[in-house]
């Protein structure tokens, strides 16, 4: 099955009030740019499974999580540290061109992509859908072992050798894993915490253990 059979099945799956008076080209130019660079894990399919989320949870706007989460990772080339700020950007680019969404919405959506360049800064919102969209982003932590197990092989593989040394990885890797597993919670919504909390913590204490083994 091509990319467009797959993409058109795809949105058949989507309810329709979430995409809106959206052309179809919007969803084919956000796909297309998650193909360039190859990505082990902030790919595609990362994305069917953060929108797979999203009617799991109570939420206000259900139809800008969805685009934000279509969007977020449009721009993905690992060791850069303006990834979300371009992502925002192609959102902003395709949504507009394509007049189907409101200046206010727009803002909020690049908002939301903007805020996962750091969960954890917005540990304390108070905006319900950023929480729900910054949660279901973060979902894989708290997945079984065997697909945590395939997300922290691919995170390196994204890395390791295209941006830095196995060694190297291997310290911010450490730090990241290390200040998670130091906050109170790694999910906002309550919701997520119950879900996704607990395995998320076995999942990073795990990794952490590769990683000291390694070395």
């Amino acid at each position: 099955m091509s990319n467009a059979d797959e993409l058109s099945t795809w949105l058949a799956t989507i309810p329709p009030e979430w995409i809106g008076d959206c052309r179809a080209t919007v969803f084919e130019r956000a796909r297309a740019a998650y193909e360039s660079p190859p990505r082990q894990y902030h790919n595609w399919r990362h994305v069917e499974a953060c929108v797979a989320q999203i009617s799991s949870f109570t939420c206000e706007h259900p139809r800008t999580i969805f685009l934000a989460l279509v969007f977020h990772d449009a721009i993905y080339i690992a060791g850069r540290s303006d990834n979300e700020t371009r992502s925002a950007e192609v959102a902003r680019s395709v949504l507009e061109a394509d007049n189907s969404v409101s200046p206010a919405d727009l803002g909020v959506i690049e908002a939301m992509i903007n805020a996962t360049s750091n969960h954890l800064a917005h540990a304390n919102t108070t905006d319900r859908d950023l929480a729900v969209m910054l949660d279901i982003d973060l979902a894989i932590l708290g997945a079984s072992h065997s697909d945590y197990a395939r997300y922290a092989q691919a995170i390196h593989d994204e890395y390791v050798p295209s941006a830095t040394t196995d060694a190297r990885f291997r310290v911010g890797r450490m730090q990241f894993l290390e200040r998670a597993l130091a906050s109170p919670t790694l999910f906002i919504t309550p919701e997520a915490a119950e879900r996704w909390d607990a395995g998320a913590r076995e999942n990073v204490a795990w990794e952490m253990e590769q990683l000291r083994a390694d070395r």
